[in-house]
């Protein structure tokens, strides 16, 4: 049997890979393999609990919108200054135009503010508006998509329904001052 190394992998005479995969189950020489995880998407219905990091690199349009966002500078000073715990709660639909556009611009603000006491939280729901799981939206009436609930000391103070017309950086900064 014959072996040939291949851009760091061996491969058989059989064509069989002898490389092992990568622990999120996506070999490394498959085309279009993500080391982040799943595949990336176009459009999905993702639910529940959802990270930045999945929204990012697996939904195509939000990992587009991230990069290519110009934040307001100007308007970051006071959400660095921010001394006291802010939460966001983000619901949004992974397949719904203004969550792929507003969603990872929120997700850009907050990680430009470099901020430790701005958290945020990120749910999908359905297009019939459930999150899974009743519980993560208990308590939470949503009209509009993506809302960002906005809480001090758990209580709400405010929200961001949609996409505000000052942009998302000023809309932020007029609901924790």
């Amino acid at each position: 049997m014959m072996k040939r190394l291949i851009l760091g992998a061996v491969v058989m005479s059989s064509g069989v890979s002898a490389m092992p995969s990568m622990g999120n189950g996506a070999p490394q020489n498959k085309p279009g393999a993500n080391p982040h995880g799943a595949m990336p998407l176009e459009s999905a219905e993702l639910t529940g609990v959802l990270t930045s990091q999945q929204l990012i690199f697996e939904m195509i349009p939000m990992g587009r919108e991230y990069l290519a966002y110009q934040v307001d500078q100007q308007a970051m000073a006071p959400l660095k200054a921010v001394s006291e715990p802010v939460e966001i709660l983000a619901v949004l639909g992974t397949w719904e135009a203004t969550s792929q556009k507003q969603v990872p611009r929120m997700m850009k603000i907050l990680k430009l503010a470099d901020n430790v006491n701005i958290s945020a939280q990120y749910l999908g729901v359905d297009k019939k508006g459930s999150a899974g799981d009743p519980k993560l939206l208990e308590g939470v009436q949503v009209l509009a998509l993506p809302t960002f609930i906005v809480r001090k000391q758990g209580r709400e103070i405010g929200r961001i329904e949609g996409a505000p017309e000052q942009g998302l950086e000023q809309a932020l900064v007029e609901l924790i001052k």
